[in-house]
């Protein structure tokens, strides 16, 4: 998982600001607000319990925490262990996995989608906007924790190869990596507002945490040819 509220490149705005921000001290505690707010419609009054196992769990992983991007981006990740824990005893472990999922990637996604959406349809390149946010999240968002490499790089195609993940490691630490395709199904909050024909380009993921050792984000300019001559 890399990019979008919270980990998207391009993120809603948040009310009274001009910019969105990258920050995950800032974007963990609105997550977290809308997991429970959800959780609460759905499964019903467990939130104090998953508070508790959300402490203990923030506890047994303080070794990963060496900065404040690695506080809030363990803490995001905590938050669904510690829900599938208390929820997989009461309802078993599919139809838990399956309500992490929903209070995780559910709530924020239709702003994202509206915010990136709207920045793609409004800079004289998405292409490029979508880079140059993705890289600065590289920097703001996910810090020295997280180890990335650019295989490709050009004005046509960046290749980004994410090599170390905290939220994969968390997960690891845990003894939960089964959870890991519900982090990863994070990044399509932003990717689908992405609208080839529209924009111009592509993102996909051929690998990530969840099938692999290692996750891959390509953004590539997708080629639009002119009309044959003679045609209207």
């Amino acid at each position: 998982m890399h990019d979008a509220t919270p980990n998207s490149p391009v993120q809603a705005e948040q009310p009274d600001q001009a910019q969105p921000t990258y920050d995950p001290s800032e974007w963990t505690p609105l997550i977290e607000r809308a997991f429970f707010d959800r959780l609460g419609r759905l499964f019903g009054p467990v939130e104090d319990q998953v508070r508790d196992r959300l402490a203990a769990r923030i506890a047994d992983l303080e070794h990963l925490v060496t900065n404040p991007m690695d506080a809030a981006n363990v803490r995001f990740t905590a938050l669904a262990i510690a829900a599938f824990e208390v929820l997989s005893p009461m309802c078993g472990a599919a139809e838990a996995a399956a309500i992490v999922d929903d209070c995780l990637n559910s709530p924020l996604r239709p702003q994202v989608i509206e915010g990136t959406a709207a920045m793609l349809d409004n800079v004289p390149d998405p292409f490029v906007a979508l880079v140059e946010a993705s890289k600065e999240r590289e920097q703001t968002y996910f810090g020295p924790s997280f180890t990335f490499e650019r295989p490709v790089d050009d004005q046509d195609t960046y290749v980004l190869d994410i090599k170390r993940c905290v939220f994969h490691e968390t997960l690891a630490a845990a003894g939960r990596t089964e959870l890991q395709p519900i982090l990863c199904r994070f990044d399509l909050n932003w990717a689908d507002a992405i609208d080839p024909d529209r924009h111009h380009l592509r993102f996909v993921r051929p690998v990530t945490f969840a099938s692999g050792d290692t996750c891959r984000m390509v953004f590539t300019r997708q080629e639009h040819l002119s009309p044959p001559e003679g045609c209207h």
